[in-house]
């Protein structure tokens, strides 16, 4: 079964049990370093599709591992800060 299949079938399942499913989201990792795939993440934070952060991970001239991350989707202040 196809991942589109299976998420559709237990939204259904949802909603046949008497539950509201409000949402369904996809937490992991998707490498975003193509210029199709960026202009794909553009076009879901443009639909208000997605939340996160985008990850640009770099090393120094001495092999040190960093990382910058790039906030996507609507990001809201924490309180306090």
């Amino acid at each position: 079964m196809k991942v589109k299949d299976e998420v559709l079938t237990v939204i259904d399942a949802l909603k046949k049990a008497g539950f509201t499913p409000v949402d369904a989201v996809f937490e992991g990792a998707v490498g975003v370093k193509e210029d199709t795939t960026l202009a794909f993440m553009d076009k879901l934070n443009d639909a208000q599709m997605v939340s996160g952060v985008v990850r640009v991970i770099y090393t120094t001239s001495d092999n040190a591992v960093r990382f910058v991350e790039i906030p996507v989707g609507e990001q809201k202040a924490q309180e306090g800060q």
